[in-house]
């Protein structure tokens, strides 16, 4: 499977629910000892802010890649469990330029770790609702939000936390203020 914006991947996003997360890696391109040098933040920012793609492994071994793409103006997904069968060179854990983050330790919060085997109950794409010329040409699925059967939720984001290009992995409560028209996929 190649790179898709959210709306292509339906199918594959609804197949999450009920699933519970066995862990989460952010591929970073720094290690993880060098992001908040790198970026002027905390250690235990690293994982939200780091840059580089997202895998979330699930325990009945599906995994999901998640990154973003300057030019759709979007979060992509991808197959990553199709990638790490065929392990080649497109899968992030074997890519040498790459270094893992894990959700627990001490480059993420405590909000990450306790993640780890709660069940998906719901994924939304978000896109912009005031966007610029060249903004509305593109898909524009700036956000996927992943929720969870306890209230907890997380969203991947293409540009939402400081106005870049920049892919991000937040909690709710690091987000700013963007208006944003959501679209259910259940």
């Amino acid at each position: 499977m190649t790179s898709m914006i959210p709306s292509m991947t339906i199918e594959l996003l609804r197949r999450l629910t009920g699933k519970p997360v066995s862990k989460l890696v952010r591929y970073s391109w720094w290690p993880a000892s060098e992001v908040s040098v790198q970026f002027g933040i905390e250690d235990e920012l690293a994982f939200s802010l780091t840059a580089g793609p997202l895998a979330v492994y699930f325990e009945d071994g599906v995994i999901l890649g998640f990154s973003s793409d300057p030019s759709l103006n979007s979060v992509i997904v991808w197959d990553e469990a199709a990638r790490v069968a065929g392990q080649g060179p497109d899968s992030l854990n074997s890519d040498e330029e790459l270094f893992a983050i894990s959700e627990s330790g001490r480059f993420s919060t405590v909000f990450w770790r306790r993640l780890i085997g709660r069940c998906v109950s719901n994924v939304t794409i978000l896109k912009r609702m005031h966007m610029s010329a060249i903004e509305s040409q593109r898909p524009s699925e700036v956000r996927l939000r992943f929720i969870f059967s306890d209230g907890k939720s997380f969203v991947v984001s293409h540009g939402l936390h400081d106005n870049s290009d920049d892919f991000s992995v937040l909690e709710e409560a690091q987000l700013k203020g963007v208006e944003l028209e959501e679209v259910s996929i259940n």
